[in-house]
């Protein structure tokens, strides 16, 4: 089982991302969901998390500083794939130091993020950085 927590602070996309988590590949299991940044880290302390689907842009604790807080508690033990709806190649520098292993740009292909979670989830050594724009 793939364990996923998903970090957006636009409740509708949060249940359209576990709803398709979850009916595309029985592996993949939403965990825990949270609406910030703060919400997520806490969830991430009381969970077993593989993968972390964080929006970049939330309140009290954005995504970057999440996916910071993550790769200092937690070093590569989660896999983060961060994304966001602005085609800024300033964030996606950012969100990739931070530690992010992925980042895409909405819209993108859900099928194509349930591959990359797999395939990411899958990796038996931490993956090289990638930025995409998938869709």
């Amino acid at each position: 089982m793939i364990n996923i927590l998903i970090a957006d602070d636009y409740l509708p996309f949060r249940h359209v991302l576990r709803d398709f988590m979850e009916t595309a590949d029985s592996r993949l299991q939403v965990v825990a969901e949270a609406a910030n940044g703060r919400e997520a880290l806490s969830l991430l302390k009381k969970h077993r998390v593989h993968i972390a689907l964080i929006d970049i842009r939330m309140p009290l604790m954005d995504g970057i500083e999440l996916t910071r807080c993550i790769r200092q508690e937690f070093g590569g033990r989660v896999v983060i794939i961060t994304y966001t709806g602005l085609r800024s190649p300033r964030l996606m520098a950012q969100a990739l130091q931070a530690g992010a292993d992925l980042h895409l740009v909405k819209p993108f292909e859900l099928f194509a993020l349930k591959n990359a979670v797999i395939r990411l989830a899958g990796s038996a050594k931490k993956v090289p950085k990638e930025t995409a724009s998938v869709g």
